[in-house]
């Protein structure tokens, strides 16, 4: 379940807020809960004891304390909680970054920027939660989603992984990449060869056709085991 803590010395604008948001939850089929607050203060005691939040609707002109020093304590404690700043101060945007906000939303627009900033907010928290493999790309480690991968590939003392993105090259063993993935998904086609699944279009022969339009070769002692799996994977998958 999301949980969200709207922050606004109004009450008859939190309860607003609250409502959209429910909506817009109930429209996309996702449990929610929604907490409000009209004091900082408040907010911050209930998180000092233990008390969590996936996204933070803050007002930022508070009687109590600045909603902008309230999020930058709120990123220190929770580095991946999503800020949204609602205020009626544009000059205060600048500022609000600062607390690397996600989204600064004006109080006389946030009906109709809610919507798009919640739906935003949930692609990113579906990336977040996809199975995904890290490789080093030009010294840089970056995670790679598992959806995006076609093959992998033994060359030498590497495997190769053709992605959605082009080539990235990890040194490792072909049987070490493989233990690292998920096994549902991934099959060996040949002693050096395995392909995702879910990028198979069509088995024909012994020839497998990908999603990217390149056509794989299933060596002869495999391919009664990579039939099998692949029909299961499909049976599975209607």
């Amino acid at each position: 379940m999301l949980k969200i803590a709207v922050l606004d010395d109004e009450q008859i604008f939190y309860e607003s807020i609250k409502k959209k948001i429910y909506s817009f939850y109930e429209k996309v089929h996702l449990a929610v809960s929604v907490d409000c607050y009209s004091s900082g203060k408040a907010l911050l005691y209930e998180v000092d004891d233990g008390k969590y939040y996936d996204i933070y609707l803050l007002d930022i002109d508070l009687p109590d304390m600045s909603g902008i020093d309230l999020g930058r304590i709120l990123r220190e404690k929770s580095p991946y909680c999503y800020i949204v700043f609602l205020t009626a101060y544009p000059q205060y945007a600048i500022e609000g970054y600062s607390a690397k906000a996600y989204q600064y939303i004006l109080k006389d627009e946030w009906e109709k920027k809610l919507d798009v900033t919640l739906k935003n907010i949930q692609k990113e928290i579906q990336s977040r939660m996809e199975p995904s493999y890290r490789i080093t790309v030009s010294t840089k480690l970056e995670k790679v989603p598992v959806k995006d991968i076609y093959y992998l590939y033994k060359s030498g003392k590497n495997v190769v992984f053709q992605t959605r993105n082009g080539e990235s090259t990890i040194r490792k063993t072909l049987s070490e990449v493989y233990e690292e993935l998920p096994e549902k998904e991934f099959i060996y086609v040949d002693r050096s060869f395995i392909v995702n699944i879910e990028h198979v279009m069509k088995l024909k022969n012994k020839e497998i056709y990908m999603s990217n339009g390149e056509i794989i070769s299933v060596s002869k002692p495999q391919l009664e085991r990579v039939k099998k799996q692949i029909n299961a994977y499909w049976r599975s998958h209607v």
